[in-house]
């Protein structure tokens, strides 16, 4: 929908705002006020309508929506005293004054063309260094990345491809911090704020709304990030990237359409064929995702002369899990030692390290080595103590060795963990740590009832996808209740 007011264009649906044919430059929490205000013209909006349309959940001073309304009327040109658009009616809101054309929104395809370049060669040359430097997946490039893109932005401020990497670079520093409890979360909001000024830089900028995609995921906010996606992919419908970001976005069916898409279009992608595998073990279709586990082993590995771009980490470690809900323990240690030599440099491979420790550890509980599986919860822990697995690991480990109050004390600090990850609304993630704590304790009931009102209190989605492989919940194959839990999962993910 586009809304003209004065020489103004509001595109409501690509989150832009122009003079004539000038971007404004607007933060997002503007363009919300704005886009809020517009259209609701000659009516009085009240501060609480505008607080819970602007920051829904979250307390904030009456100052905060003030200066929001001063600051949008800055942008516009407009006078509190003789007011053009925005008019306070004292001590109850805000009314848009001027008059509101509402017309259809312009198809994409008659917009192309109109993407806001940067005239900087200086500026461009730093955002294709930043883009490589990205595309390497090499954690100790991120930082130099990021450089590279605030240099872009200070060669040419309203350039919105460097908004773009800045956002990527800034959720790759949050995605670096995931494999603790408790990751940064501040990235991630750096993060979204920056491609959401990208986007409201330029509309029509596909990669822009593929990035807020991406993020917009990390959020949990999953029904905005497929709207993102497919927004991206009806500017750009060639470009590969955005399917990925569509199949990020969504599950079962979709994720994997989207997916086979995104592989037609760039067949050298090993991380689609982690995602695909992912919607197969919620399936319970194992032989499916060590099959596309394979395909993407192979064009992972493929070249190894080459350096690629976009590697991925976490194949073997979930391959190494297949083999050991099959028995296969040999073949999960052999994995889980491929995925821990593979190179923490890359984006994920630290936290794909840890994973593969921990699930060597419980392949050596399986084989009832405890004292062995005692040390690699250790490994783990050393490596990032905010953990909840790897103590519920130890734990285990513990009592196999007839330690108990040692187990205990480790079953304590788990309880707090997972009571930190309710707090900070980690709800999944503390579902599936309670259920494994319950599990430790003997108590499989309760586990899978803990599971089971996880599923039932979740949106569709792919909470609890790797249940099935799980080495926690090993002790709940062989009953019944876990089958059921099982189909429930598989039908989640059709």
């Amino acid at each position: 929908m586009l809304y003209r007011f004065g020489p103004f264009t509001l595109d409501a649906g690509s989150f832009a705002l122009h003079r004539g044919d000038t971007p404004v430059p607007l933060p997002p929490k503007l363009l919300d006020l704005v886009r809020y205000l517009v259209a609701k013209p000659s009516t009085l909006v009240s501060k609480e309508e505008l607080f819970q349309a602007l920051w829904p959940d979250v307390v904030v001073t009456e100052n905060a929506l003030t200066q929001a309304v001063s600051d949008l009327r800055q942008a516009l040109g407009d006078d509190r005293s003789k007011p053009t658009y925005i008019q306070t009616v004292a001590k109850r809101g805000y009314r848009f004054v001027a008059p509101v054309e509402v017309v259809a929104d312009e198809p994409a395809m008659a917009r192309a063309g109109r993407r806001r370049e940067t005239s900087s060669l200086d500026a461009h040359r730093a955002l294709t260094e930043g883009r490589l430097q990205l595309e390497s997946l090499d954690a100790s490039d991120v930082a130099v990345a990021i450089e590279n893109f605030k240099r872009a932005l200070d060669l040419d401020p309203g350039f919105p491809d460097a908004y773009v990497g800045l956002a990527n670079a800034h959720f790759w520093m949050y995605e670096m911090s995931r494999h603790r409890d408790h990751p940064d979360a501040s990235l991630l909001s750096l993060a979204l704020e920056q491609a959401e000024c990208a986007v409201a830089l330029d509309g029509e900028l596909g990669e822009a709304h593929a990035t807020l995609a991406y993020l917009l995921v990390g959020a949990n906010r999953c029904d905005e990030a497929r709207a993102a996606a497919q927004r991206a992919i009806a500017l750009e419908p060639g470009y590969w990237a955005h399917y990925f970001r569509l199949g990020n976005a969504t599950w079962g069916g979709e994720r994997l359409a989207a997916l086979r898409q995104c592989l037609d279009l760039y067949p050298d992608f090993p991380f689609a064929y982690f995602q695909m595998a992912m919607v197969h073990v919620a399936r319970n279709a194992l032989e499916l995702a060590a099959q596309a586990l394979r395909q993407g082993s192979a064009v992972q590995e493929g070249r190894p002369d080459q350096r690629k771009r976009f590697p991925a980490n976490g194949l073997h470690w979930m391959r190494g899990l297949i083999c050991l809900r099959r028995g296969d323990t040999r073949g999960a240690v052999a994995d889980f030692g491929f995925e821990i030599d593979s190179g923490r440099h890359q984006l994920y491979g630290t936290e794909y390290a840890i994973a593969a420790i921990n699930a060597h550890g419980f392949a050596l509980l399986h084989d009832g080595e405890p004292a062995l599986a005692r040390e690699m919860f250790q490994r783990a822990l050393e490596l990032s103590d905010d953990q909840t697995r790897p103590r519920l690991g130890l734990a285990q480990a513990l009592l196999g060795l007839e330690m108990v109050p040692d187990a205990n004390r480790e079953l304590a600090q788990v309880h707090e963990h997972i009571a930190d990850l309710q707090r900070v609304h980690r709800k999944v993630d503390a579902a599936i740590m309670q259920a494994g704590e319950l599990v430790v304790r003997g108590r499989l009931d309760a586990a899978l009832q803990a599971l089971s009102r996880m599923l039932a209190d979740t949106p569709p989605g792919s909470a609890g996808w790797s249940i099935p492989i799980e080495p926690l919940f090993a002790p709940l194959r062989n009953l019944p209740a876990f089958e059921a839990l099982l189909a429930t999962l598989g039908t989640r993910a059709r």
